[in-house]
């Protein structure tokens, strides 16, 4: 008996212990949040379609270096004496004893076998293939771009959690206080050593604490549910966020070139090879092809086979202005995309030089924020004790305690604020906001 309890006892140790590993394993954390956006967002999977769509595009232009092979065959009757001609003379069964004017019914069962080659474009297809490669290359920039944008978003939402969840905490501490300043509120009452106003003023703080208290829990909710929501998660599946603050490392050095702007500079060469493309119209196009048929009757038995080589040139002389209209637009668009870069040039600026005011006025605003808490509980104590023994109003009370409440959140905000920053100066500075790996995903 004693070493069977003995044995329970090891079993439920350790179920409780796989117990706690699995739920803390369940929790998202902030790098766990990342790597998911990465897969799970509609976003992300679409620049990943775009890729995989480039690549096709790859493909068809390099098609056109192959030749082409095309077989048909088909069966046809006819009277009409044209037709019927020609079907003789392809089966090799032609003779002038017909009536040319009114043949009989005559069939043909014709089989062909084409291969069509291009051999001069003019420079169209090798400027294709290279526009394409360079479109493989601007979608997998614009991918990293939208990853980046996203994990931003997440970083955002994260932190907003974590706000929201220190609020909760600074309402729940307010509204422990406020309630026992009204138990002391209410014995001073009875005490007969405080007007009944003071209960009431007290009163009306309780439930403005409650309702604070409702409030900041909603707003946590409210970016829990968001946050779910841009990882790709369905609403069915649990979803709880790891509490506490994740550090933001800080950047040093200029960071490294943004993805948008390689993207952008990606597509205007892609948009040069399009005026390559349009150039090529006015030169000619050389092309050859090759058959062979097999002709064959069967209400008049005959048969024939033959065949056709031969080459063609294609030489646009004049289109009414096309080709001219096809290559200013081309180099519009490349002008367009130029003229894109440099604004994007200056995003990128105006984005850095913010995270970094941010993050010095977040720093200064966590200062502050700690020495308001330190006096605000001085302050506060000394007021209860004053309140206590009748030297100080509920006024003076509730003042007091309106101000610790204030400077928590507002070191609450500014530690979210802080690493909000830092991770918008990273993305601003096309550095990853956490250097991740894939065992990150389980922390």
């Amino acid at each position: 008996m004693f070493l069977r309890f003995i044995a329970i006892i090891l079993l439920s140790v350790v179920a409780h212990s796989l117990a706690a590993k699995d739920n803390e394993s369940a929790l998202w954390t902030l790098d766990r949040s990342l790597l998911q956006v990465r897969t799970g967002n509609p976003d992300a999977r679409s620049a990943a379609i775009r890729i995989e769509k480039a690549r096709a595009q790859l493909a068809e232009a390099r098609a056109q270096l192959w030749p082409k092979i095309f077989a048909e065959t088909g069966y046809a009757a006819t009277d009409n004496p044209v037709n019927a001609f020609m079907m003789q003379l392809n089966q090799r069964q032609f003779g002038f004893g017909s009536n040319f004017n009114d043949p009989d019914t005559t069939d043909n069962w014709a089989s062909e076998l084409r291969v069509e080659y291009l051999f001069y474009t003019g420079g169209a297809r090798r400027a294709a293939i290279d526009g394409a490669m360079l479109g493989i290359e601007a979608s997998e920039h614009e991918k990293s771009a939208t990853l980046a944008q996203l994990e931003l978003e997440v970083a955002r939402a994260w932190f907003q959690i974590y706000q929201s969840g220190e609020i909760v905490i600074a309402a729940k501490a307010s509204l422990d206080n406020q309630q026992s300043n009204l138990k002391l509120a209410r014995n001073r009452v009875d005490a007969a050593t405080a007007l009944q106003t003071a209960v009431l003023d007290i009163e009306t703080k309780v439930a403005e604490a409650e309702a604070n208290l409702a409030y900041a829990s909603n707003s946590g909710q409210i970016a829990t549910a968001f946050l779910k929501s841009l990882l790709g998660l369905e609403d069915s599946a649990s979803f709880r966020v790891a509490s506490g603050l994740t550090n933001i490392e800080e950047p040093r050095g200029k960071g490294v070139e943004r993805p948008e702007l390689m993207a952008l500079k990606k597509r205007e060469l892609q948009a040069q090879t399009g005026i390559d493309q349009a150039k090529a119209e006015r030169m000619p196009v050389v092309s050859g092809f090759a058959s062979g048929r097999h002709d064959e009757g069967f209400i008049e038995r005959g048969a024939g086979d033959s065949w056709m080589v031969g080459l063609m040139v294609r030489l646009k002389v004049w289109g009414g202005g096309e080709t001219k209209a096809k290559i200013e637009s081309a180099r519009k668009n490349a002008e367009l995309l130029g003229e894109e870069q440099r604004k994007q040039n200056l995003a990128i600026t105006l984005q850095v030089k913010t995270a970094r005011l941010n993050l010095n006025t977040a720093r200064k605003r966590i200062i502050l924020a700690n020495k308001g808490i330190r006096s605000a509980e001085e302050s506060l104590q000394l007021t209860r004790q004053r309140f206590k023994e009748g030297l100080a109003l509920s006024a003076q009370l509730i003042d007091g305690e309106a101000a610790l409440t204030g400077a928590r959140v507002r070191l609450a905000k500014a530690r979210a604020e802080e690493q909000l920053a830092l991770a918008s100066l990273r993305c601003a500075l096309g550095l990853p906001i956490r250097n991740l790996s894939k065992e990150s995903s389980s922390k």
